[in-house]
């Protein structure tokens, strides 16, 4: 006969269903900054499918003081009830992330560096629930959050209590909060932006397009991603350009409703969605189409494309919103594509003066000179850094960006990888001053039918032929979820958030001490693929990083 167990497991370690309580403990202890988030997660054993589990969450007063010779030092348990509870829910893995792109199902290549060969199910996504949840199966994972603060360093700490079918089991969290703040991330914080499906809200939510629901969803996800410290959003052109007769014209009403909604949830950088594509959607195509149009460049989309840029430079202008727009004109651009590429990046600065053009870029030297704001990939930033390098002396700006590649022992977003990548990229522009952002294609990018696969959509339910070999590593097109007219966060958004939090602290002491600073980040981040997977490690560094910066606090 199974047995109810419940354990405490650190938020950053990945649970799969088959995890065991006892790898865990009933006492978890961890150190974080003020005005954030407290995390742990909760794996549970031996349910009884169809019966509840209820949490009860209570947070004493204590105090403890030490004698004069060892020192005095006041443990304070405050009551605290802004916590919230998540189910975690688990998504499958059918085909490791390549060795060096894609999966291995695609190129046969076998990546050593994952957290487990596939097929198998690991929980990612965090959808919220109240203290009574009934048991799906014999086993759940639950997350618990909580909101800090805190004026001096003091313990904060919840006994959970988790009660199934007469049987209890008492777990207790403490956070050790340090008086270092993380305020919000706002235009001064490193730049970070997801790219949402507009046709995907509207399918997920059935909220057609335009409609008053589907306006309400984009700010929902855009709420999720400011908590997870974006403050980038792209704004896809079809939104607020209409194809009538003649030339594109741009919709002011739409294009205010969706600023209205970036000033109201506190994202202040706006992407302004790509102007072109490659010519019929051919990978090596020489020429560039209209997105909205399919007007060839060369051809008369030149003069449909100055038309679209000057209107919109307009409404800049009016509504003073200029210093916060970057413009991109077609993503990936490659070599052979390089004369169309400078040819409509030369139409858009000239329209849009001062606007600079940011894209994710593949191509280098022969596009150099058109792009303002390069984004390539973190691991050709790094095999190519003297080039980015210095094309940021010579005025440029950079941003980094990952997407289905790279993978191999890459830090990345994949559902394979340990968490403590994602941490990682937070902490990388901390090593690599010059990168000003992050870009990734996938902050909700899923086609129906997509959300339990993430790699590939299902085939016809007749289709026995249908190829895989062009899927996308699991957990690539998206880091949030869609629920019922709700978002839901994922432990690599969360795990995310958490690197970006630390480099606000980090940029503090850059600021301090930067050889301190300096010293700290190689014990445990050396490259984009020379990293600490340990935790426990991250765990300690962390400690010291919230114990330096709060000290330059009170020195202050």
């Amino acid at each position: 006969m199974n047995v109810f167990e419940a354990a405490l497991f650190d938020e950053l370690e990945p649970l799969y269903p088959d995890t065991d309580p006892r790898q865990g403990g009933s006492l978890y202890q961890t150190a974080v900054p003020s005005e954030t988030y407290a995390g742990v997660h909760i794996m549970l054993s031996g349910l009884t499918p169809g019966k509840f589990v209820t949490v009860e969450v209570a947070s004493p007063m204590r105090k403890t003081e030490r004698t004069e010779n060892g020192g005095v030092r006041t443990e304070c348990y405050a009551p605290d009830k802004r916590w919230k509870l998540f189910e975690l829910l688990p998504l499958p893995v059918e085909a490791n992330t390549g060795a060096v792109s894609r999966t291995e199902w695609m190129l046969d290549d076998v990546n050593g560096n994952v957290i487990r060969r596939a097929p198998f199910m690991v929980y990612d996504v965090l959808r919220p629930c109240g203290n009574v949840v009934m048991a799906q199966g014999t086993v759940m994972a639950l997350a618990f959050r909580c909101k800090t603060d805190a004026v001096q360093r003091e313990v904060k700490k919840w006994e959970l209590t988790l009660s199934h079918d007469g049987i209890s089991r008492r777990l207790t969290f403490e956070a050790e909060v340090f008086p270092a703040s993380v305020l919000e991330a706002g235009a001064d914080d490193h730049k970070y932006v997801n790219w949402f499906s507009i046709h995907g809200i509207a399918d997920y939510h059935h909220a057609p397009l335009f409609g008053d629901a589907w306006y309400e969803m984009f700010e929902k996800y855009l709420r999720l991603g400011k908590y997870g410290r974006q403050n980038m959003a792209l704004l896809p052109v079809e939104l607020y350009f209409e194809c009538g007769e003649g030339t594109p014209r741009l919709n002011e009403e739409k294009l205010d409703r969706l600023v209205e909604i970036l000033d109201k949830t506190g994202i202040h950088w706006i992407e302004g969605g790509h102007l072109a594509g490659r010519r019929d959607g051919e990978w090596e195509a020489t020429q560039a189409e209209l997105s909205l149009t399919r007007s060839p460049i060369p051809g008369r989309g030149e003069q449909e494309l100055e038309s679209m840029c000057r209107q919109l430079y307009a409404y800049l202008q009016k509504k003073k919103i200029a210093d916060r727009w970057m413009q991109s004109f077609m993503d990936e651009p490659l070599d052979c594509l390089a004369k169309t590429y400078k040819t409509g990046v030369g139409i858009v600065q000239k329209a849009m003066p001062g606007i600079l053009v940011l894209d994710a870029t593949i191509a280098r030297e022969s596009i150099a000179g058109a792009v303002d704001c390069w984004c390539p990939t973190i691991n050709k930033y790094e095999k190519y850094q003297d080039f980015f390098d210095n094309r940021r002396k010579q005025g440029d700006h950079l941003f980094v960006y990952t997407c289905l590649d790279p993978a191999g022992n890459f830090c990345n977003r994949f559902l394979d990888q340990e968490r403590l990548r994602q941490v990682w990229i937070g902490w990388a522009p901390a090593l690599y001053r010059n990168i000003e952002g992050y870009l990734h294609w996938g902050g909700m990018f899923m086609k129906q039918l997509d959300f339990y696969r993430l790699s590939s959509p299902l085939p016809d339910i007749t289709d026995y032929e249908t190829s895989r070999s062009g899927c996308l590593p699991a957990g690539d097109a998206a880091v949030m979820f869609p629920g019922f007219h709700e978002v839901y966060s994922s432990t690599r958004l969360e795990a995310h958030r958490i690197g970006l939090e630390d480099l606000s602290l980090l940029e503090r002491m850059n600021e301090k001490d930067p050889a301190w600073k300096k010293a700290l980040i190689s014990r445990v981040f050396c490259r984009y693929d020379d990293y600490e997977k340990d935790v426990a490690v991250y765990r300690k560094v962390r400690r010291e990083l919230l114990e330096r910066v709060s000290a330059e606090m009170d020195n202050a």
